[in-house]
């Protein structure tokens, strides 16, 4: 299973350590471990014992469980379908930037065949390619954040394709063609007949967010399989902003993220070692 998830053990125990503001000392003391095997963890050289899995996950406010099960490559979400709703269609556009691939999406309201682009995979000849294979009409362009590698690209597709882009009013504002318009939560924005509605997922940057619509949400960085997108901003906003919503949504939506693959909400509360929920 090595590399089916966008990040491993080393990469979770590591965000949350940064998250929370511990140094690599503290977080290795309270753990009983050395700083230096902490250190080999979080980069891959050094595979912790379950007794370690389970110290950690203590120290940083992780679920123990859900952590073993990445850390011994146990679980990876069952594979999600795009087509999976009779009112719209999901073409996902993934492609490698600085060597990690990035996933933007095509949201295709099938009555209609209209379409948005959601962010632009660094990549948006290929986004145009795909446009133009599956004869869709773009309408729109909903960026979840800003970063480099999910809007470079953004002026060559507002220029090719005339449509106007969105993107949260806390975000920074990425390079454009043209004045992009805002958006708050709740706020929704209509692809066709589709109605698609912003979800405030702050804290990997100050205003990203999500994009809902029937049993699909397009998630950016906010939440990947197993784990969150780095908490640059504020890792509390962050977890509090994935589970209220986010991880409140029924079970069977499905999470497309920026990164990795996609997921649900159900495998999310049972198997994200980020999340604690309490059985009914």
């Amino acid at each position: 299973m090595a590399y089916a998830l966008e990040d491993e053990f080393g990469d979770i125990i590591g965000k949350a350590r940064r998250g929370q503001n511990m140094s690599q000392g503290e977080t290795a003391a309270a753990a009983g471990i050395t700083e230096s095997d902490l250190s080999r963890m979080e980069q891959y050289t050094l595979k912790p014992t379950e007794a370690q899995v389970y110290k950690l996950a203590e120290v940083l406010n992780l679920d123990g469980g859900k952590l073993l099960a990445i850390a011994t490559e146990q679980w990876e979400p069952a594979p999600v379908q795009q087509s999976d709703d009779a009112s719209l269609d999901i073409i996902t556009v993934s492609a490698p930037v600085g060597g990690w691939p990035v996933n933007a999406y095509l949201l295709i309201c099938k009555a209609t065949d209209e379409a948005a682009i959601i962010d632009t995979a660094a990549h948006p000849d290929l986004i145009l390619e795909q446009l133009d294979t599956h004869k869709v009409n773009p309408t729109a362009i909903l960026l979840t954040h800003s970063h480099k590698d999910h809007t470079d690209g953004l002026p060559q597709l507002e220029n090719a394709t005339g449509c106007q882009a969105y993107i949260h009013k806390n975000e920074p504002k990425p390079r454009s063609a043209g004045k992009l318009q805002e958006l708050v939560h709740s706020d929704v924005v209509e692809i066709g007949s589709l109605m698609v509605t912003v979800l405030d997922t702050p804290g990997h940057t100050p205003g990203g967010c999500s994009f809902l619509t029937q049993t699909a949400a397009f998630v950016g960085d906010a939440i990947f399989a197993g784990s969150v997108g780095g908490p640059n901003i504020s890792y509390q906003d962050e977890i509090n902003s994935v589970r209220d919503n986010l991880l409140s949504l029924p079970d069977d939506v499905r999470l497309f993220p920026g990164h990795g693959p996609a997921t649900t909400v159900g495998e999310e509360k049972l198997h994200n070692p980020f999340f604690r929920f309490t059985p009914l």
